[in-house]
């Protein structure tokens, strides 16, 4: 049996009860988290102005676009709910492989729901969500190169986007296999738009939640994919990973689900390195506010991977210049921190951007490569180091391994429910923020086999 045709029997054959309440429960805290996040980036202004455009290429109204009053034809909902997912850089993460699975498999999850003909029950929106995850992450660990280090930006999300979706769907094996075939023809990633600074960071993710959907109603339809289209000769891992280990993926497939120990939630809306950053920058300084008097020097250590990404160009990253910029800078990350006691989303904006307090204290932060940073366990996010050197002359030290939202450092329940709160309180949206409790409500009978994906977007 073909790696490919095993993973179609894979999801052919996944229940809740063989999925396990462990890997249900972080699918389940995935949800919360990712439609907190999402409704809130359905405000920024530059999903706004996607939104605008997609919109005027009109279609069937048949999915929702969370924060607009339109609907959609399936793809453009996907593609918009994606944008919106990932624009603010708040979505889950697996922390040693540098990879975002929800912000892909959660917007093609939403739509299939919509086009359902019947009500999907919560729970099997969560076993699918969960059966994404794990794919996700079993593809991205079997590959040689982290994205980092290829600049290949997770390319397979979109096959794994398209298993769940698929499986939800209701697809059959061989209608599954054609489905991720064809989303193998439109995988897509790319780690540059990340260094310069784009609103393509963003607009990527759309389009793999888009070409996810695609997919799945092409090979509804009867049109076919590659059969092989990760183990063939030009399959993806031929194609674009060579010298990966594809027996990671195989393994202990349906037995072991993978998001259960690498799912990692953020507390701050920003690329992941920079949420460690902050988080021990706040602990070392004690949780003080300071000013850039206050400071002498401020000295990051990172592994080569997250220098590349958040600290270099020094000067660049210290004053930069767009939003999308701020947000892949430790720099400003760390000074907006030490300066205002918070990051949250209100934090990056044009104006937030440019305010000289922050980037006197900004200027004022250098990284550093540390060797002792490299490590293989830590994998692509590596550990962290902060000095803090005050011009009082005391000097404040400290290294993290596992942020916050680690699994070997978890945000609790409680926290990723504030934050949803947070979240959509930011959307300014007064009946969103009173219905909020009344979500999470509904939500949290998901796990439980209660309430159905219509009653939660009935609410939105």
């Amino acid at each position: 049996m073909t790696l490919e045709k095993r993973i179609a029997k894979y999801l052919i054959d996944a229940t809740p009860e063989s999925v396990g309440p462990r890997a249900i429960h972080t699918a389940h805290s995935s949800l919360i988290d990712i439609l907190g996040v999402t409704s809130a980036g359905a405000s920024d202004p530059e999903v706004n102005l996607l939104a605008d455009i997609v919109e005027q290429w009109g279609g069937a109204e048949q999915c929702r676009v969370l924060g607009r009053s339109r609907a959609l034809p399936a793809p453009a909902a996907a593609l918009l709910n994606g944008a919106a997912s990932r624009v603010f850089d708040f979505d889950d993460v697996v922390d040693s492989l540098g990879t975002h699975p929800s912000v892909a498999i959660f917007p093609p999850l939403l739509a299939v729901a919509e086009l359902s003909t019947k009500p999907v029950n919560g729970l099997d929106f969560l076993t699918a969500f969960a059966i994404g995850q794990d794919l996700s992450v079993r593809f991205a660990k079997a590959r040689h190169e982290t994205l980092l280090e290829s600049g290949r930006y997770d390319l397979s999300k979109v096959i794994a986007a398209t298993a769940a979706a698929g499986k939800l769907f209701g697809l059959g094996e061989d209608a599954l296999i054609n489905a991720m075939g064809i989303a193998y023809t439109s995988a897509l990633g790319e780690t540059q738009c990340m260094i310069d600074g784009t609103s393509s960071v963003f607009y990527q993710q759309g389009l793999t939640a888009s070409n996810a959907i695609k997919a799945i109603l092409l090979a509804a339809a009867g049109f076919t994919g590659a059969n092989r289209f990760l183990t063939g000769r030009w399959g993806y891992y031929s194609a674009f990973e060579p010298g990966s280990n594809l027996t990671i993926i195989e393994d202990r497939l349906g037995t072991d689900f993978t998001n259960i120990d690498h799912i990692a939630f953020k507390p701050y809306p920003t690329c992941r390195p920079n949420t460690s950053a902050v988080a021990l920058a706040h602990s070392v300084a004690d949780q003080k506010i300071y000013r850039a008097n206050d400071i002498d020097r401020i000295e990051v250590r990172t592994n080569k991977q997250i220098r590349d990404l958040v600290c270099l160009p020094i000067e660049q990253k210290q004053s930069p210049t767009s939003v999308v910029e701020a947000r892949f800078s430790v720099a400003y990350n760390v000074a907006t921190a030490l300066h205002t006691g918070d990051l949250f989303i209100s934090d990056f904006t044009k104006d937030a951007i440019r305010r000289e307090e922050i980037l006197a204290i900004s200027r004022k932060v250098h990284s550093l490569y540390d060797p002792e940073c490299e490590d293989v366990q830590l994998g692509a996010h590596g550990k962290i180091k902060i000095a803090i050197y005050l011009k009082n002359g005391k000097c404040m030290k400290g290294t993290t391994d596992y942020p916050k939202g680690n699994p070997k450092n978890p945000m609790t329940s409680d926290e990723i429910d504030q934050k949803f709160i947070k979240c959509l309180k930011h959307t300014g949206n007064t009946r969103l923020i009173e219905k909020s409790c009344e979500i999470l409500s509904l939500l949290h009978r998901f796990p439980r086999g209660e309430g159905t994906v219509s009653d939660l977007t009935s609410l939105l």
